[in-house]
This record gives C-alpha cells, sequence and structure tokens, in this order.
C-alpha cells in the first residue's frame, strides 16, 4: 500500500475544521467510492504519522490487541533538558473519523502557553480512538480500544517517560465521540484521572440507542444490547459514581450554542443536580471543531489545566 497519499491527504487537512470531509483513500492508495466519510474508512491501530513541535509519534506492543498500537506524544519545551522533573499527563481523545491532523496547531498552541507560564508544563497523549469505537470495548472483541489505552497504554506512559502516575496527574480530555468518552472513563475509572474534560461531547444516552446516528454504533460497537450501552453510558455513569468525583475531580464542559450544544448543556444541568462542581462554556458560532472551539476559549483556557494539576504539582 502507498501510505504517503493518504498521510499527505490528511497532512493537507490539518487546518481544515474536523467537521468538513477529507477524501478518504482506499486499501489499495487509490481514490475511495466517492462520498465515504471518515468514519467509514477501516479502523488501523497504527494511525498515519503526524509530525509537529514537540510531538513525537510513537508505538507500543498491544496484547489486547495483538499488535502494535500508536500514539502521538507530546512532550512539554524543557523535557528534555530536565532529567529529574515529572509531569502530569493528558490523555485527548479524538472525534469520529480518526483523523489527528489538527494536533500540531494544539500543540503550538500548548507550547506558547506553557512557554508564557500560563499553562503548567505537561505531557498529552494523543490515542488512537479506531476511528469510530465510541472508546469502548467492542462486543465482537475486535477493537478492545478501552482495554488497550487503560490497562495498557496508561502503564506503558508511566513506564517510558517522567510522569506524575497519580489520579492527580492524569486528566482525560476528548472532542465529540471523544467528549463522550473523556466523561466515560472520567466518571467510570474514578480511580485513575483527577480531571475530566470534555470538548463538545457526542453525550447520547440510553434513549438514544435506537434512533438517528446512534442506531448503527449501537449495533456495530454495542451488539445491540441495550445493557452493554448502559454500562458505559456517561449520564448513568455520573450518577452511579458521583460520590466518587465529588470534590476531588476538576471538571470542565465546553460547547457550541448549536449542534450538540444541547446536549452538553443538559449534561452541565446534570452535573450541578448531582453535587458535582464543573466549568461550563459556550462558544456562539464556532463549528463543530476542536480548535475553533479552543480559539473561542481564548485565556479563558489555561486556568483550568492550573486549576486540575495544582494538587498533583505540589506532591510531585
Amino acid at each position: 500500500m502507498n501510505t504517503l497519499l493518504p498521510l499527505l491527504a490528511l497532512l493537507l487537512a490539518a487546518s481544515t475544521p474536523a467537521s468538513a470531509q477529507v477524501e478518504p483513500k482506499s486499501k489499495k492508495g487509490g481514490t475511495a467510492p466517492e462520498g465515504q466519510r471518515p468514519r467509514d474508512q477501516t479502523p488501523s491501530w497504527l494511525m498515519p504519522p503526524v509530525s509537529g513541535p514537540n510531538l513525537h509519534y510513537k508505538t507500543f506492543d498491544s496484547k489486547a490487541a495483538g499488535e502494535k498500537v500508536s500514539y502521538l506524544l507530546y512532550l512539554p519545551p524543557d523535557y528534555e533538558s530536565t532529567t529529574v522533573r515529572r509531569y502530569p499527563v493528558v490523555y485527548w481523545l479524538h472525534g469520529i473519523g480518526g483523523a489527528q491532523t489538527g494536533v500540531p496547531t494544539m500543540a503550538e498552541r500548548l507550547t506558547k502557553a506553557i512557554t508564557e507560564g500560563k499553562a503548567p508544563a505537561m505531557i498529552v497523549v494523543y490515542v488512537n480512538g479506531m476511528i469510530r469505537s465510541s472508546y469502548v470495548d467492542s462486543a465482537d472483541g475486535k477493537t478492545p480500544v478501552e482495554t488497550v489505552t487503560i490497562k495498557e497504554l496508561i502503564p506503558h506512559v508511566d513506564a517510558s517517560y517522567r510522569t506524575i502516575a497519580t489520579r492527580e496527574g492524569r486528566m482525560i480530555e476528548g472532542f465529540s465521540m471523544g467528549g463522550s468518552g473523556a466523561a466515560k472513563w472520567g466518571f467510570k475509572h474514578t480511580d485513575l484521572f483527577g480531571s475530566i474534560s470534555i470538548i463538545d461531547g457526542a453525550l447520547h444516552s440510553s434513549d438514544d440507542t435506537t434512533s438517528g446516528k446512534m442506531a448503527e454504533s449501537f449495533k456495530t460497537i454495542y451488539g445491540g444490547d441495550k445493557e452493554r450501552f448502559a454500562a458505559s453510558d456517561p449520564w448513568k455513569l455520573a450518577e452511579k459514581n458521583a460520590d466518587k468525583v465529588k470534590g476531588r475531580t476538576t471538571i470542565r464542559i465546553v460547547t457550541r450554542t448549536t449542534g450538540l450544544g444541547g446536549a452538553n448543556t443538559k449534561f452541565h444541568e446534570l452535573l450541578d443536580r448531582l453535587g458535582l462542581t464543573n466549568e461550563f462554556h459556550a462558544i456562539p458560532d464556532a463549528p463543530h471543531s476542536p480548535n475553533p472551539l479552543y480559539d473561542g476559549l481564548g485565556e479563558r483556557n489555561w486556568p483550568f489545566y492550573v486549576k486540575a494539576f495544582k494538587a498533583a504539582n505540589l506532591s510531585k
């Protein structure tokens, strides 16, 4: 397979909103059928390399996947010049479609903020979500994304880099499908993550399983099993584990005023009813794409990370 063609297409799309369609390629390197969406491409445990400042394309051997799995790693500007300092880690989950082409822009924004003292120095791990996994283990066992990340990738990162390997030193953050994934993992694995950042999350509830956009994934990812879906429903997980989160987890929701903004606002209201303090931002007129949402936050973005990692930095 000629891997350069799909890679070039992805790189050229780096400045394109995530909601825009990128012409996918077939396995043989030709053009895929007209109208095929990125979300319909065949998932791979090895995503195309993406380069940028302070970014490193990495792989590790996964027993659960049965092969090597890729991830993108952001190291803070002073990582190589220091030999003792340890850093908190953000695990960042991409949206449906799987492209990580917007990551270099995120990395540039973060490097500038760290250099200017606005954000704490941190490591960011951009997770391979297998295009449309919803960040759960699929019912057919073919894409165990949750197991690969939670049980293998996190221990691998802690063993390989100078991390603050505590819940206070870990944040789960994601956009769209990844925003929902951040809510799922943050409210489920309360012993692992001390902070949760949901960026325009696709916060579908159990009531949505048989209609609209959820119908297809409900069948292919969850095997049509409502109990399986409910076990990873962020709404139910927040209610179930509210006492494990209350007063010890830093939470924020960033969304639009249209589209998924309604679901995100309702999730924010649910957290309020549960007594879970959360930071909420609605960005007017923002497209469904992570970088414009971060741009809309502007300088309001960085205090969240400062607050989230304050305890980790004090205890390192």
